[in-house]
């Protein structure tokens, strides 16, 4: 019993040294998880393909990958090296008769079993819980809502719609019963005049993409008209189911120096595709659309731009109507 607790005990210890110290080795002077981001950039960009992520956390998430990667890596050599020494230490040539009372000293097996129990509770409470809440903690998305940029995008079969609260800054309401899939997916008051929201129609055309800018904070609220849908941008490495009934948000800051550069240096306006990560019917394949990534200049200007042209179209369409 002594021997069973002196092994956890000790399995403990060195589970927590092991991950202080890859922590630690992990961080830069600035404390930041950097030191090996050349591995984590190598990792995704040669072996998974993936594209550079575009986003804070979303670097986060790659090195989240990685380490959980190099972890696993290590967990199927020791096991796998474990599982052969019993092979040869235990086949039949060597033991012809099976010993019932079985290995008396399970110290060292014990350490390793909850070694790794520590080392995963530590790698799940120190790095899995605070990169999810970096992008899905609520509190964020309110102060997010009054100092930065909030989108909501709709998914239906088989595109994706985006709402801008235009340069009044205030949503206007929503009203399901005059909701329509093909003109009116967000369920806008057709005979209000006063609406100024910047709609965005079936983001699956590059001239017709969900936009946002570099360099703010911006909540994308995601919900679904139909089915279960789930909103992908794989540099920005977020990503959100969109279910019936729910508003499920989603927030990132675009670093503007991991965009692509022009030739004096400066950010080049990038578009990125919308995928959905959720089997949504038999058109699902051809489910996607575009994410325009601009200056906050650009963005600004887009969105009066917009939301003059709004406004006016619905004054118009009113005096029409009388």
């Amino acid at each position: 019993m002594k021997k069973n607790v002196y092994g956890i005990l000790l399995g403990a210890i060195i589970g927590i040294v092991a991950c202080l110290w890859a922590v630690e080795e992990a961080k830069d002077a600035e404390g930041n998880f950097t030191k090996f981001d050349n591995h984590v950039f190598a990792t995704m960009h040669d072996w998974f393909l993936s594209p550079q992520a575009v986003t804070d956390h979303g670097q986060n998430v790659d090195r989240m990958i990685w380490i959980t990667h190099v972890l696993m890596a290590i967990l199927f050599v020791g096991w796998g090296a474990y599982f052969i020494i019993c092979l040869i230490k235990f086949r039949k040539s060597v033991h012809p008769r099976a010993d019932y009372s079985g290995v008396t000293d399970k110290t060292w097996s014990t350490v390793a079993e909850y070694g790794v129990i520590v080392v995963e509770i530590i790698l799940l409470f120190s790095f899995s819980v605070p990169l999810w809440t970096s992008w899905q903690d609520g509190m964020q998305v309110a102060r997010i809502k009054d100092k930065g940029i909030e989108v909501h995008v709709l998914a239906k079969q088989y595109d994706w719609n985006a709402r801008y609260a235009g340069a009044d800054g205030e949503f206007a309401p929503q009203f399901i019963e005059k909701a329509d899939k093909a003109i009116n997916p967000f369920g806008l008051d057709p005979e209000d005049s006063t609406i100024d929201d910047v709609i965005v129609l079936g983001a699956n055309n590059k001239e017709r993409s969900i936009v946002v800018p570099w360099g703010e904070q911006v909540v994308v609220k995601v919900t679904s008209m139909d089915v279960i849908h789930s909103f992908k941008v794989l540099p920005l490495r977020a990503l959100t189911d969109a279910i019936p009934g729910l508003q499920l948000p989603v927030y990132f800051r675009i670093n503007e120096k991991l965009l692509p550069k022009d030739e004096k240096g400066n950010p080049k306006e990038a578009v990125y595709l919308i995928t959905c990560a959720q089997l949504c019917g038999e058109g699902h394949g051809f489910m996607s659309g575009y994410l325009k990534v601009v200056s906050p200049e650009k963005y600004r200007a887009w969105i009066t731009e917009q939301s003059a042209a709004a406004l006016a179209k619905r004054s118009k369409a009113k005096l029409a109507a009388k």
